[in-house]
């Protein structure tokens, strides 16, 4: 049984208690509404530079480093995270450092640690981020969403060079005031939690105060295109990316079984055919992401180039199967299991907060037990409508260590 306390202080901030039975540690998230949604290309970059000016731990100024110290010192943990539609900040500690941590945080806010030396310092290390992360997985998941939406969810989350290399104090210091203020925070807290937390937010946050003007939904325009990355080498990956539901939709729990059934697992219809049925690949699958506006399903291989063109027609027998022939009762039942088996599993260990922030910043609170009834309320018939999000007209493709005239002609493929 899921019970929350959840509410808002005087000044709009948020909160959100949920008690975990038997928790040792307290996890604590707050959820800043600011991300790539509210940048355009001409500052793309600027909630990641952002998050790493405010919360660089070696580079805290005094004040904050005294009020810091003792907390890295009992073992607390610290994290920060920048993503399209938020920013997250996250502790875990033992249950009586959580005063301390929120007494930490209003000094933090209030007055974020932006100086120049520590902007040329991390303007450095974001730029040499940016490299480091083309070619790995992190860098081509964004080039799927650069492929699948136009701007600003279609930009990357750390930025070009170029716009990073320009950036200013002052346009750091104007951002952050607009960003970092109550009306567009929301804090999580789970795990051993107590009674009086909610007092003790309140005792620490609720005479913070800041810009009071809340942040308005950008627009999203789904502008699929194909994305050519050339590589040396005899490898090449190719990703399939289509729009799906956003997290608060109706469709979006048979977006997911779908997605589960698709690319999730061994027993997955695209790890059948690719891998087991043609020995194409070793790394082969699919997905969704589901954010507040917006969302997409994916498909990816990693294989040799010779066999690309194989694997393409692989994906779309697969698609057309499912638009054609609807998947059996055994097959949805045990797709919606398996998401069942993910989420509550999920809530017994510290990325439940996670979760819990990201449906708290949709509006929404998020009972485990509440989303497993949804999924097991997907029939084999909800499945296959939720495939027409499936189309090859509305698709975006990616292909790494492969040129543009090859996923030319792979458009060109019909069944």
């Amino acid at each position: 049984m899921d019970i929350y306390t959840a509410g808002y202080l005087d000044n709009g901030l948020g909160f959100l208690l949920a008690p975990r039975p038997g928790a040792h540690l307290v996890h604590l998230a707050l959820y800043f509404d600011h991300g790539v949604k509210d940048e355009d290309p001409a500052e793309n970059g600027i909630c990641h530079l952002l998050e790493h000016l405010l919360f660089n731990v070696n580079r805290f100024p005094k004040r904050l480093a005294r009020l810091f110290e003792p907390l890295a010192r009992s073992g607390s943990q610290f994290a920060a995270y920048t993503g399209k539609e938020y920013t997250r900040l996250t502790f875990s500690m033992a249950p009586e450092h959580l005063e301390r941590a929120l007494i930490f945080l209003r000094a933090l806010l209030e007055r974020p640690p932006l100086e120049q030396a520590t902007l040329e310092h991390e303007r450095h290390i974001v730029m040499d981020e940016i490299a480091r992360k083309r070619g790995r997985p992190e860098f081509l998941w964004n080039l799927l969403e650069e492929a699948l939406f136009a701007p600003p969810y279609g930009l990357p989350v750390l930025g070009q060079p170029d716009v990073i290399a320009a950036f200013s104090l002052a346009q750091l210091k104007e951002r952050a005031k607009q960003a970092f203020s109550p009306r567009r925070v929301r804090l999580v807290l789970t795990g051993r939690v107590k009674a009086e937390a909610g007092e003790t937010i309140h005792k620490h946050l609720a005479t913070w105060t800041g810009h009071t003007q809340a942040s308005e939904a950008p627009s999203v325009e789904i502008l699929p295109k194909a994305v050519a990355v050339e590589a040396g080498g005899s490898r090449a990956a190719l990703y399939l990316g289509f729009p799906a539901p956003a997290l608060p939709d109706a469709e979006r729990p048979a977006a997911e079984v779908l997605a589960q059934l698709l690319g999730l697992g061994l027993r997955s219809r695209v790890f059948k055919q690719l891998r087991e049925k043609s020995g194409l690949a070793y790394a082969v699958g699919g997905g969704s992401v589901h954010w507040r506006l917006t969302g997409y399903l994916h498909l990816a291989a990693e294989l040799s180039r010779d066999r690309l063109a194989e694997a393409y027609v692989s994906f779309l027998k697969v698609i057309h199967d499912l638009h054609h022939r609807p998947p059996d009762a055994q097959e949805v039942h045990e797709a919606r299991e398996a998401l069942c088996m993910r989420i509550l599993a999920e809530a017994e260990g510290p990325h439940f907060t996670h979760r819990l922030g990201l449906y708290w910043l949709a509006g929404e609170l998020y009972y485990p037990a509440q989303e497993a009834r949804a999924y097991r309320d997907i029939s084999a018939h909800d499945v296959q409508m939720a495939a027409h999000f499936l189309d090859p007209n509305r698709m975006a493709l990616v292909g790494v260590g492969v040129g543009e005239e090859t996923l030319t002609q792979l458009l060109e493929v019909t069944l």
